[in-house]
């Protein structure tokens, strides 16, 4: 008798300090962006049975979930994909919006007043003063054409060195989806879901669909997938694809972006 009252608190405690363990976890990670609350899931053990009936053997610690609610991750990342992309299109215009300024020092105002000028010169083709506004007016013109073009050309030049980094980043954390795809793959015949492994890859995937449109699928073994655009693989359990850069075909000073299978050259 005293065995078994032994063995019913043991349950108990190991139970408490399970739910202590856990509870601590989240404390310890309450500020860590991404981190899922975790709960323990408690299951009454099956009771002995003796002549009088069955006596209760306590509580039995089953898992550890955490909270987490997968429609509502992906809509995360599809919203803050979008935002991403609004954003970049947002900053790309205003950079245009300094280029192509309005008012007297815009093209539009400088080509008017050329034109104009081209009419007076019309009306008065004999008059050197005309002439020479015309002229002048040609060269402003001219002049302010050429420093768009030259402001245009620098911006490309940023343009391409954002798609370089843009690509690195994101071939960095493919391959970190890839590998985390890997650990947890490895620990699911354990049974029990690696909780701490799966948030790690959430903020990946998070962080990635910032910088691309991606869409996800689950695997039975526990990975996930990664495709991006119009389906390209990007993630495939622990094989990774490489986004690459290469020359537009249409304007050798734009650089267009692709895909290289894992092992390509």
């Amino acid at each position: 008798m005293s065995g078994a009252l032994m063995n019913l608190g043991v349950r108990a405690m190991t139970a408490s300090y399970a739910a202590l363990q856990t509870t601590g976890h989240n404390i310890a990670n309450a500020n860590v962006a991404g981190y899922s609350r975790q709960s323990i899931n408690l299951e009454t053990s099956a009771g002995q049975y003796t002549g009088a009936g069955f006596f209760g053997k306590g509580v039995d610690v089953t898992s550890v979930t955490r909270t987490h609610d997968a429609f509502l991750v992906r809509e995360a990342a599809s919203a803050r994909s979008l935002a991403s992309l609004d954003s970049a299109r947002l900053t790309q215009l205003q950079r245009l919006e300094n280029i192509f300024p309005t008012g007297e020092q815009g093209l539009g105002y400088a080509a008017s007043s050329f034109l104009n000028s081209m009419l007076d010169l019309s009306n008065r083709p004999y008059d050197a003063s005309t002439r020479q506004v015309v002229l002048a007016r040609a060269g402003d013109l001219a002049s302010r054409f050429a420093a768009a073009g030259a402001a245009l050309d620098d911006r490309q030049q940023g343009v391409n060195a954002d798609l370089r980094a843009g690509v690195s980043e994101v071939n960095s954390l493919a391959k970190a989806i890839a590998e985390v795809n890997n650990r947890i793959a490895a620990v699911k015949g354990f049974g029990q879901p690696p909780n701490d492994l799966l948030d790690e890859r959430d903020r990946l995937i998070s962080k990635l669909s910032e910088k691309v449109s991606i869409t996800r699928l689950e695997a039975e073994d526990g990975t996930t997938s990664i495709f991006i655009g119009g389906g390209q693989r990007l993630v495939l359990g622990g094989d990774v694809a490489e986004m690459a850069l290469m020359q537009d075909p249409s304007d050798p000073t734009r650089l267009a972006v692709g895909m290289r299978e894992a092992g390509a050259r």
